[in-house]
């Protein structure tokens, strides 16, 4: 089960996290992951538990988004959401798609903390870029 090994490096970012931002417990984690990883989104939300177990994210809002696959046709143009993958368009049947969205993407989307000390506005250091972080007092 390769969703353990995945929970564990996300556990590992999150910890860091929320070191960083002095967080008193994160209330909420949203992870997106694209169709194509294979990943099963009870698997991960079994992982989470077990590895959240007192630390930071222990009890925390777990939101899991699955990135439909999303490709564009090199031969006839065609954009489409493609609920199954094949690799030929369902339009004119060439063999040449580009996968735009849905393939490899593994990310945690954003981390929802609360602080343990308030801090006056603006003195608060912003998230990681690509993270979307938001404090909740």
């Amino acid at each position: 089960m390769h969703e353990m090994a995945i929970v564990q490096s996300i556990m590992d970012v999150i910890e860091q996290q929320a070191k960083l931002y002095n967080a008193k417990k994160v209330v909420r984690v949203k992870l997106e992951f694209g169709a194509l990883t294979g990943v099963m989104p009870a698997a991960v939300s079994f992982g989470f538990e077990v590895l959240s177990k007192n630390g930071p994210a222990e009890g925390a809002e777990l939101d899991i988004v699955i990135i439909p696959v999303k490709a564009v046709c090199m031969e006839c143009s065609a954009e489409m959401v493609l609920e199954q993958y094949v690799p030929f368009c369902p339009v004119c049947s060439s063999p040449a798609l580009k996968i735009l969205e849905g393939r490899d993407e593994m990310r945690i989307a954003s981390l929802e903390i609360e602080e343990t000390v308030n801090e006056p506005a603006g003195d608060s250091p912003s998230c990681s870029e690509g993270l979307g972080c938001t404090n909740k007092e």
